[in-house]
């Protein structure tokens, strides 16, 4: 009995993780804020596959990306060698618009 509730919680769970949508984020070395510095891409759990979901300009060099404990903001630090030194920004991610 113990053994059924055990497969079927972890059965759920998988069921769970693999509806649930990942996002990735790439941070670039661009030379120009104008070209896209921060690309956001949906992760297909099951097949692996990477959908573009948005891009994000007006940023130089951003290497480091975290996302914050609550999912709302990407925090992006830029390359200290950039003009006027490295800098972190914060940006709003809301999922469900795609931005």
């Amino acid at each position: 009995m113990k053994k059924g509730i055990l497969l079927t919680a972890l059965i759920l769970t998988f069921i769970n993780l693999y509806s649930q949508n990942t996002y990735v984020f790439f941070g670039s070395f661009n030379r120009d804020k104008t070209a896209e510095g921060i690309y956001v891409y949906k992760l297909n759990m099951k097949s692996g596959k990477l959908s573009k979901v948005t891009t994000v300009k007006n940023i130089l060099n951003p290497s480091f990306l975290t996302l914050s404990p609550d999912g709302k903001y990407v925090f992006a630090c830029t390359e200290s060698k950039t003009p006027n030194a490295g800098r972190v920004s914060s940006f709003e991610f809301k999922p469900q618009n795609n931005s």
